[in-house]
């Protein structure tokens, strides 16, 4: 049996490319798993967002590790694994990324939440991203409540990849050993430490017995790094180098790479 795990957003789903592109990586996502071989999409999205492509994409999986690794759910959507961030760490992320007037940020905890009221329109993938959320009620919550709720995770969007980092680096300086933070383009990720797509990758190894060298992980972005350098790393042509020099094979698209490794 062999595992592959998929990046969700700019890997999988190309928000450059037509949906023909998602039509044939289902194709071929289905012949992976006739084949007795397991299917994974490991991502920093929410289950509930995830929910929505899986509806109006017709994508199918096997597991599905969402909020990078802090949730795992089946393809049933029964929880397997969760880990939350501390309520009073969350609530201090949460004023200290306000105290910073970094106040384009969503608090989850993997199915509702909040996004901040100050989330700009003004940029084409954070109106969609509202919509989105709205539409499914993913982030329909004031603050205080998605607050009294377990939090899964507390993302952030930046206005550069140069102050995402730095961003990144604030957080897991102030909060070691609390909460981690991934710089991811220009998107900063904060959940429990310890917690990354390997990890969840690594749970549905372990779950089926997959040997180590039989598990693969696609993806196109800095938080796919921990898959790459614990499993067989895949990235695509356009990635960044830094990301595509820890990959072990590029390929165009997740349905060239299950075809080839089928």
């Amino acid at each position: 049996m062999k595992l592959f795990a998929s990046d969700y957003d700019g890997t999988f789903y190309r928000h450059d490319r037509t949906k023909n592109e998602i039509s044939t990586n289902n194709l071929e996502v289905k012949k992976w798993r006739d084949a007795g071989n397991l299917f994974i999409f490991a991502t920093g999205r929410s289950i509930s967002m995830m929910h929505f492509e899986r509806r109006f994409r017709k994508i199918k999986y096997d597991y599905l590790v969402g909020l990078n690794g802090a949730i795992i759910v089946d393809q049933h959507d029964r929880i397997l694994f969760r880990k939350d961030i501390s309520p009073p760490v969350a609530h201090a992320i949460v004023n200290l990324l306000e105290e910073k007037g970094l106040d384009s940020y969503s608090i989850t905890d993997g199915f509702s939440g909040h996004l901040s009221g100050r989330f700009s329109f003004l940029k084409p993938d954070r109106l969609l991203f509202r919509l989105v959320g709205l539409m499914t009620r993913t982030y329909h919550l004031s603050r205080e409540a998605a607050l009294k709720l377990p939090v899964a995770q507390i993302a952030l969007t930046t206005n550069s990849h140069e102050e995402a980092h730095k961003v990144a680096e604030m957080i897991n300086e102030t909060f070691k050993g609390e909460a981690f933070a991934f710089a991811n383009l220009i998107h900063v990720d904060i959940q429990a430490p310890g917690l990354s797509k390997a990890t969840g990758m690594g749970y549905v190894s372990k779950k089926h017995q997959v040997k180590q060298e039989n598990a693969y992980g696609m993806g196109d972005s800095y938080n796919d790094i921990p898959m790459f350098e614990a499993y067989r790393g895949i990235s695509l042509p356009g990635a960044k180098e830094a990301i595509k020099m820890k990959a072990e094979a590029l390929y165009e698209t997740v349905g060239h790479a299950l075809g080839d490794l089928l």
